[in-house]
């Protein structure tokens, strides 16, 4: 897949994006998202309320997706799952956590067909109707590549905390939905590529 070039740029006036074509609008990135939804973390199993729950260690951070297996089971409430349950769309952030050579902050895109809620380490973006989650992870992988969530993580006791409402803050470029598709399919289809292309040199 081609894409055709942009006739009509201007400065976006944010150092990270540079120019953008001139009808992209440039927004915060929290008007992508309907919410920022703080998971749980539950109790111990007890074969009622179980549920998985998608944890950090759960996040493919090379693919931005979330990994299956092996899955954690937490017993939650209904009462506690209202508006956590995880739906095939949504994207998942890291809100805690990290360590000394990876930051917090990661975001990933949930793929999976399976009923889960995310940890308290985790908070969900479903995204608005209007626009394409995959685009937005791409933006926010953007984002955790280049460390430009540096300036709005926080540290106490060895554990690195993000500031969600300073990163939502942040300005990204919104192309027209349609377009945010056809840059989403060129992505993966590139990316599957590069992966295909790794798989064949390590075999």
């Amino acid at each position: 897949m081609n894409l055709p070039a942009y006739s009509r740029t201007k400065s976006s006036g944010v150092e990270w994006l540079g120019d953008v074509p001139e009808h992209w609008e440039n927004k915060r990135i929290k008007w992508s998202a309907l919410a920022c939804i703080n998971g749980v973390w539950g109790e111990e199993p007890n074969e009622i309320d179980d549920i998985i729950c998608i944890r950090v260690a759960d996040f493919d951070r090379e693919k931005f997706l979330v990994m299956d297996e092996p899955p954690t089971l937490r017993a939650v409430e209904l009462a506690q799952r209202k508006n956590r349950v995880v739906r095939k769309g949504d994207l998942l952030i890291e809100k805690s956590g990290g360590g000394e050579k990876q930051l917090v902050g990661c975001v990933v895109y949930f793929d999976q067909k399976f009923e889960a809620v995310c940890s308290n380490f985790v908070a969900r973006m479903p995204i608005a109707s209007d626009f394409s989650p995959r685009y937005w992870c791409y933006v926010h992988a953007a984002l955790y590549a280049g460390r430009l969530n540096y300036p709005v993580i926080k540290q106490t006791t060895g554990i690195q905390n993000i500031d969600l409402s300073a990163y939502l803050d942040i300005v990204a470029t919104y192309p027209p939905r349609a377009e945010q598709h056809i840059i989403a399919e060129f992505l993966d289809q590139e990316t599957g590529r590069i992966d295909r292309l790794v798989r064949r040199r390590m075999n």
